[in-house]
């Protein structure tokens, strides 16, 4: 059954909206019914007081005083002589029919006539004209109620239910490959949480939009980059097949080829894992961190008559909650980018010091820098800067080391220094105790 849902809120709205009808119904009989009776229990002080009235003041006084009395007592209320008169003559009205007095009090008036004062039941005959009843309800309340709950229910699942099912076909067309569709222009007008997951829909159809085609992007352009090699590979092949005395020549190209292709599909296992974001959170200090990866870089460096100079400022504390193994990796990424662009005798500084709820730490080489229209595209995998230092790596480690920074909640950012050079700036939350 297609609309199971929608027939579940229409049969229990129904059924609620009709049980709350009939409780109010009922309270409103118990109401009603609780106020006549208070009304008849204080008509026989009203008949005592009306025949003390008679006994004092006379006829004329006592019907004065009831005129001004509520329409529904004087209805009830008679007052009947009894005597000189052997005739009943109803004062107050003329009963056609024979009536059922519940409270009755003789009085005699000043001049001698006695008087019979009462009131009747106030209980409408309905003998003649019964009608039947559900649950002490009318049988035209009845109808009403359910014709009623109908309606409102009927509305309530439609207005629940259509979301849903436009929910429903947006995720089968998003299964079968349709990326376009989109659902918070057709639900916003309803201004509610269902609009707000229309809205959430559409962000999570764009991600999925812009991963796919950056998983499309990636994989041509792995492609590309291990078509050369392998290419390289085959001349080789080749060339050594078709000339056995150079055969050595060939085995140490193929051996160089066959070690670029390992360290591409190491950096490309390495970008993979960083945007798995499958990462075990430790604390660690990223102060000690840094001195490590700067400790190592001047390591390779010194062979350069290149030189990595670490500078701290004073901050409280450098503990950061996260996977030290990607933050070392990111940053040593950062710092070899910048030895690579830098000629003997230079100076790459590392910086470590507070920037608000962060820590800030700052790269700077005096390379060439880079074209201020590729600074935002050095962090995509692949992208290479021109230089002679071009074939040195494959343009994935800034890419990895962005992927890491934002996978731990920060940023990173590059821009060109003043009199020649680059500044990498990478900004990390460090733990705070909530």
């Amino acid at each position: 059954m297609n609309r199971r849902l929608f027939w579940k809120i229409l049969i229990i709205f129904w059924i609620i909206f009709y049980l709350t009808f009939q409780l109010t119904w009922i309270a409103f009989s118990y109401y009603i019914e609780n106020k006549n009776q208070r009304f008849l229990n204080h008509m026989p002080t009203k008949v005592d007081m009306i025949a003390q009235l008679l006994h004092v003041a006379g006829e004329d006084e006592t019907l004065n005083f009831i005129a001004h009395l509520p329409e529904r007592e004087r209805v009830l209320l008679s007052i009947k002589l009894v005597s000189p008169q052997n005739d009943q003559v109803n004062i107050i009205t003329d009963e056609l029919e024979p009536t059922t007095y519940i409270y009755q009090r003789m009085a005699v008036a000043p001049d001698g006539t006695l008087y019979s004062v009462s009131f009747k039941d106030d209980k409408t005959d309905h003998s003649n004209n019964t009608k039947k009843t559900l649950f002490t309800m009318p049988t035209p309340i009845v109808l009403m109620g359910i014709c009623v709950g109908l309606v409102f229910s009927l509305f309530l699942a439609w207005n629940l239910t259509r979301p849903m099912k436009l929910l429903r076909e947006g995720f089968f067309r998003v299964s079968q490959g349709d990326l376009s569709v989109r659902l918070f222009k057709k639900l916003k007008p309803r201004r509610d949480e269902l609009s707000e997951l229309g809205k959430d829909f559409d962000m999570m159809v764009e991600q999925l939009n812009i991963l796919i085609s950056d998983r499309q992007a990636l994989l041509h352009d792995v492609s590309h980059e291990l078509r050369t090699p392998l290419a390289r590979l085959q001349l080789a092949i080749g060339l050594a097949q078709q000339n056995k005395q150079n055969i050595d020549t060939s085995l140490a190209r193929i051996e160089l080829e066959s070690q670029r292709l390992d360290q591409l599909i190491g950096e490309i296992l390495n970008y993979s894992r960083a945007e798995m974001n499958n990462r075990t959170d430790e604390y660690f200090d990223l102060k000690e961190l840094i001195g490590v990866v700067v400790n190592d870089a001047n390591y390779e460096a010194n062979h350069q008559s290149i030189e990595v100079e670490f500078n701290l400022s004073s901050i409280s504390h450098s503990i950061v909650k996260g996977n030290s193994e990607q933050i070392r990796r990111a940053i040593e990424n950062i710092i070899r980018n910048a030895i690579r662009f830098s000629k003997a005798g230079q100076t790459v500084e590392v910086s470590l010091k507070e920037a608000g709820k962060y820590l800030q730490i700052e790269v700077k080489d005096r390379g060439p820098g880079v074209d201020a229209s590729k600074l935002s595209s050095i962090f995509e995998p692949f992208v290479r800067i021109q230089s002679a230092q071009l074939g040195k790596g494959y343009g994935l480690g800034l890419a990895i080391a962005r992927k890491t920074v934002i996978m731990h909640n920060g940023t990173i950012q590059a821009n060109n220094r003043d009199g020649g050079g680059l500044v990498v700036t990478i900004k990390l939350p460090y733990w705070r105790k909530h």
